[in-house]
């Protein structure tokens, strides 16, 4: 599987003018947080689990307390927000698929310079999936859609609802893409 993360958004603004709503929902997430652990019964879904604690080295990281479930408007896929441990912006994918046993979860954390330009990660070669890339990210209050050059060339837009975005297709996003946003209402 091939996992790319960044940031990504042109918009100008102190970090401390960013907000992210998604942020102070208050339900269930979904996400089980511990040790990523194949506690299912042969046959039965595992349910989606990230570690709670950095492994060593890991540098910046999802701080659990602040996760959140993000609605991507796709019951495929299931996705969360998070502070990262830095200072900057996490998002979190869960593509629905299985490892033995286990429901990985992707995460990719923007720098804390980088909180106003959000978090995005891009997925690949995911099993059970062939030719698929999966781009989810999370941006700022305010921003209403995203857009991405893709490596043919084309540009692929998608709509923000509730700080997330989803695109889902054959073609990556080009080498050093960064999603773009447009504000407005």
């Amino acid at each position: 599987m091939l996992v790319a993360g960044g940031g990504g958004t042109t918009a100008a603004g102190s970090e401390s003018d960013v907000s992210f709503a998604a942020l102070e929902g208050a339900g269930p997430t979904g996400l089980r947080l511990g040790p990523p652990v194949a506690d299912t019964e042969p046959g039965e879904a595992a349910a989606p689990a990230f570690p709670a604690e950095p492994p060593a080295g890991a540098g910046d990281w999802p701080v659990a307390s602040t996760v959140r479930r993000l609605d991507l408007g796709s019951s495929d896929f299931e996705a969360w927000i998070a502070r990262s441990s830095q200072g900057g912006i996490c998002v979190l994918l869960y593509d629905g698929t299985q490892a033995t046993g286990v429901a990985p979860v992707y995460a990719g954390c923007s720098a804390p310079e980088e909180v106003a330009r959000g978090a995005a990660i891009e997925v690949s070669e995911v099993p059970g999936r062939p030719g698929e890339v999966i781009a989810v990210g999370v941006v700022p209050d305010g921003v209403t859609s995203v857009s991405e050059v893709l490596a043919d060339g084309s540009t692929a837009t998608s709509p923000v609802s509730d700080n997330a975005w989803l695109r889902v297709g054959s073609v990556p996003a080009a080498e050093g893409e960064r999603p773009n946003e447009t504000r407005g209402s």
